[in-house]
């Protein structure tokens, strides 16, 4: 369309639509400044953000003031930001383990010499990654949900207990779950390459992503599709370039650093927890049930070998879910990713029952988002062997994991039993 077909059309618009866009376009300014002042303000105040710290100091640390980034100095920076002193034992020592070539993404983070609009501008990145993230968790699913549902979803994943944590350590976890986000969509729409680039990008907090990418991996060599690894031979040669142009020794000093994280292991454990309960025989028990959700998830990822898109989401699902039981160490900001199978549990159980979906929808929604909330806020009632924070940390990922297998055959192979038989009869 030429200039003047576009200024015919323009011309054609009424007063009113033009006042509309008008408005419209008010509004979404006001929004965002809003939004901007608000995070301005919380920056402010709000304690932690030691995630946040961790990617902005590495990257001051080698722009600005020449400073090894995988050195000891970072985390004694981050814990003083943090903590304002040296971390104690049982505190997270922030040491930096995102490998270098996706760590020059966050150098951005490290330009602004402000600190609270470094900080401005991260969460308000986070916000949104967030809101894209739970949108296109509803786009994978490809199922019809009512609006009033939706919004009660966004709402409840947007103010989780487990996105509060993330928010509140400034964790790159959400942008890594819109990464996921956006591998399955490009896979499902035929963008290989597009899909070979984000597994690059999401190659940072292994121990949440790598059961995915093995996943997605397996999947893409049984479907022989080579463009995905076209896409992520393209990007990483682009990076690690970069990467080993301006900092030709990181990889050794990467891997030291990790190590030192790794052997650290400061987190939550499903191990850890079972041997509280169970001094005994838990940390036992703890590796025999690690090697059945290992075989289990083998189990499912060949079923969905070759299946309809159904299967392959309700398999990430699943990934996503027992990744946290696999006995690495794991924080609970890094549960946003479980934010999709809740809300798969919540649309199929809706729609399974029917006549009192939405009863069940609102019940659900008080079970996975709110009993966080009240067990962090009012603790838990009754004394146990485990700490509050154990038992959130095992909430989320066992009570999904219960949750999707209930909810399995539904989503695989929509049932038509006995009872759907009797509602058509009445329906005819």
């Amino acid at each position: 369309m030429s200039f003047q077909d576009f200024q015919k059309s323009f011309n054609r618009w009424t007063a009113r639509e033009i006042g509309f866009l008008i408005l419209a376009a008010i509004l979404i300014i006001l929004v965002i400044s809003a939004l901007g002042v608000a995070n301005y303000y919380l920056a402010g105040l709000l304690p932690d953000g030691g995630e946040f710290y961790l990617l902005r100091t590495g990257g001051r640390a080698f722009l600005f003031d020449r400073i090894e980034p995988y050195s000891g100095t970072v985390p004694a920076q981050v814990q003083e930001q943090v903590y304002g002193r040296s971390a104690l034992p049982g505190e997270d020592v922030y040491i930096l383990d995102i490998p270098f070539h996706l760590l020059i993404v966050f150098f951005s983070l490290a330009i602004p010499p402000d600190v609270l609009i470094a900080r401005t501008v991260w969460m308000a990145l986070t916000e949104i990654g967030l809101a894209a993230f739970i949108i296109l968790s509803f786009r994978l699913l490809d199922r019809r949900v009512p609006i009033f549902l939706i919004v009660l979803l966004f709402l409840a994943g947007f103010t989780s207990y487990y996105a509060y944590q993330s928010f509140l350590e400034g964790s790159p976890i959400i942008l890594l779950s819109l990464i996921f986000a956006g591998t399955l969509l490009s896979l499902r729409g035929g963008l290989d390459e597009l899909a070979g680039a984000l597994l690059v990008l999401s190659t940072f907090q292994w121990e949440i992503s790598a059961p995915f990418l093995l996943l997605i991996v397996l999947r893409v060599f049984w479907e022989r599709r080579w463009r995905v690894f076209g896409g992520s031979g393209m990007l990483l040669f682009v990076l690690g370039a970069l990467s080993f142009f301006i900092y030709p020794g990181w990889v050794v000093r990467f891997l030291r650093a990790a190590w030192n994280s790794f052997r650290i292991g400061f987190g939550f454990s499903m191990h850890d927890a079972l041997a509280s309960l169970w001094p005994d025989f838990g940390s036992t028990l703890g590796w025999v049930l690690t090697a059945i959700l290992i075989v289990l998830l083998g189990y499912e990822w060949r079923g969905s070998r070759g299946d309809r898109q159904n299967r392959l989401i309700w398999t990430v699902a699943l990934t996503f879910t027992v990744t946290p039981l696999l006995g690495l160490r794991m924080e609970m900001d890094q549960f946003v990713p479980l934010t999709l199978p809740v809300i798969l549990i919540v649309v199929i159980a809706r729609e399974r029952w029917q006549r009192f979906g939405n009863g069940i929808a609102l019940l659900l929604l008080l079970f996975f988002f709110g009993l966080p909330w009240l067990v962090h806020i009012q603790g838990l009632p009754l004394d146990t062997p485990l700490l509050d924070d154990e038992i959130l940390f095992l909430f989320w990922p066992v009570s999904t994991f219960i949750g999707l297998y209930w909810v399995r055959w539904w989503t695989i192979r929509p049932p038509d039993i006995w009872v759907d038989q009797l509602e058509k009869m009445k329906q005819q």
